[in-house]
């Protein structure tokens, strides 16, 4: 009787397991929920940022900490970087609405911002040798 018992419910299992469909991983689940697809396009003219300069971030309305997108428009932040922070831009992108996003990179890590919580540094962060005074 237990035999049948268990092979009624391995065979339960098996057809509720063949009904739901592929099984994935926390990752890939989260990518399921959540989709990240990221538009970069040609935006050289139009964006205030380009790839490779460095920015600074300002705080604006967030105050201290200054939160870091998965993706232009992105509804959840993956990080927040501190107020005046520098970074690099590392890719250009446009939201749902037309706005234009950087993809930024420093000490806080890596995400998606736009030109509001941008500019320029206070620094001047050029690798030119200044010229021997005279």
């Amino acid at each position: 009787m237990s035999l049948l018992l268990t092979l009624a419910a391995l065979a339960l299992a098996s057809l509720a397991c063949a009904q739901a469909g592929s099984i994935f991983s926390d990752e890939q689940a989260t990518q399921e929920a959540i989709p990240t697809t990221t538009v970069v396009v040609d935006l050289t003219g139009e964006a205030e940022y380009q790839i490779g300069e460095n920015a600074q971030i300002f705080g604006g309305s967030f105050g201290a900490l200054v939160p870091l997108y998965g993706d232009p428009g992105g509804r959840f932040f993956t990080s927040q970087v501190p107020n005046g922070s520098l970074v690099t831009v590392l890719e250009l992108g446009r939201d749902a609405n037309g706005v234009i996003w950087y993809e930024v990179e420093g000490n806080a890590g890596r995400g998606w911002i736009t030109a509001e919580n941008l500019q320029e540094p206070d620094i001047d962060l050029s690798l030119e040798e200044p010229t021997p005074a005279e």
